[in-house]
C-alpha cells in the first residue's frame, strides 16, 4: 500500500517536512511508518507512528527531533509519535527481539 493512500495531505506533508528537516541536520539510518496508520486501520484519533533509526543513541539528537515533531505537530495539526532506535541496540543489544522492533519489522514502510 502507498503511504499516499494511508495519510491524508496534512499527515503527508507533515511526515515529508519531518524527514526532510532530519535528514539536513542528522544521519538516521532508517525512518518508517508503523502502527495503525500503516495497517490502513486509522481513524480520526489515531497518530502517526514512526520509527526513527540512528546510527548511535544520542539523547541530545532524539530531544533535538522531539523539538521539531512537537513544532510540526502544532503547525500542522497532526500527531506525531516517534521512537528512537540505534544500530547498535538493534545489532548487538536486545531491541532486535523485542516485541515494537519486530511489529515495525513486519509492518513498518519506510519513509
Amino acid at each position: 500500500m502507498s503511504i499516499t493512500t494511508l495519510l491524508n495531505d496534512n499527515e503527508y506533508t507533515a511526515l515529508k517536512i519531518l524527514k526532510e528537516e532530519i535528514v539536513k541536520q542528522y544521519r538516521i539510518l532508517d525512518m518508517r511508518l508503523y502502527g495503525s496508520k500503516a495497517r490502513g486501520q486509522s481513524n480520526s484519533e489515531s497518530d502517526i507512528d514512526i520509527m526513527i533509526e540512528l546510527e548511535e543513541h544520542d539523547s541530545e539528537i532524539e530531544s533535538a527531533i522531539d523539538d521539531m515533531i512537537f513544532k510540526i505537530n502544532l503547525e500542522y495539526d497532526v500527531f506525531i509519535s516517534a521512537i528512537f532506535f540505534s544500530r547498535k541496540m538493534i545489532v548487538y543489544g536486545p531491541m532486535s527481539e523485542s516485541p515494537i522492533y519486530k511489529v515495525i519489522q513486519k509492518e513498518g514502510i519506510p519513509l
